[in-house]
């Protein structure tokens, strides 16, 4: 009898909803750095249709699967571990324009003191790279602007108003503080709604269909929206160019 009831509580198992396994608000990602979970659900993506550029990123609802996201940009202390690893070459900071505009990414990289700032110089293939070393991804368009913006279709990471001290935007640093790069999480006032940083300044940041998003020390307000539908440049590389990575949940 006692082995017929079991059989059958097993059988009515295999029917029913199993329960969803609760997801920690945060994980320590491969290269040991805080990552934050994105949870599932739809959010408002793009532009309103009378906002700049809007025809590149119209006003939508989207669905996304849960997935976390590294709560700061990737520094130069980490893509040097990498480095070392064989598996990540050095940022070159080559660029297409005629010349040169910027180049201290190559000292700040070389500097032993700026560990903790986003490494810059990297094509969209490095970043890339870099990801996949451990064993995570960029992120999709669509997963950024989530992370950056929550739900509710906010303008900026911290809400529609722009507050010119929650983000590094301002080159010369008369308002934020920077003349150009920032350490990572030096603007806690501007965090995302999920607890993300600097998604609005400090560096652009590579997305996986070849775009940059959300503005650098280099930018103006208007880039620095999380809608804003960014830039292309596959080969470029730049001293306000970074990324960060996302880990899909199983």
């Amino acid at each position: 009898m006692t082995i017929i009831f079991g059989m059958v509580l097993f059988l009515l198992s295999l029917f029913m909803p199993s329960k969803a396994v609760a997801l920690e608000p945060s994980i320590t990602g491969q290269d040991g750095v805080e990552m934050m979970l994105i949870p599932e659900g739809k959010f408002i993506m793009g532009l309103a249709a009378k906002e700049t550029d809007s025809s590149g990123n119209p006003l939508q609802e989207v669905y996304l699967k849960s997935f976390y996201i590294d709560k700061y940009e990737i520094t130069n202390a980490q893509y040097q571990r990498c480095v070392t690893a064989g598996f990540c070459k050095d940022p070159s900071l080559i660029t297409d324009y005629a010349r040169t505009l910027h180049e201290d990414g190559k000292k700040w990289y070389r500097n032993k003191t700026m560990g903790d700032y986003p490494v810059v110089g990297l094509t969209w293939r490095q970043a890339g790279l870099y990801c996949a070393w451990l064993g995570e991804r960029l992120p999709v368009t669509a997963e950024w602007e989530k992370a950056a913006r929550g739900t509710d279709g906010r303008r900026y990471p911290w809400g529609n108003d722009w507050d010119a001290k929650k983000a590094n935007w301002d080159e010369g640093g008369k308002l934020d503080g920077y003349v150009k790069i920032a350490p990572t999480g030096r603007f806690p006032e501007g965090a995302s709604p999920y607890g993300v940083m600097d998604m609005a300044g400090n560096v652009r940041e590579w997305v996986d269909n070849i775009v940059l998003k959300g503005g650098s020390w280099y930018s103006n307000p208007v880039t620095l929206r999380s809608g804003d539908p960014g830039h292309e440049y596959i080969v470029e590389r730049d001293d306000d160019m970074g990324f960060r990575c996302v880990k899909d949940i199983e």
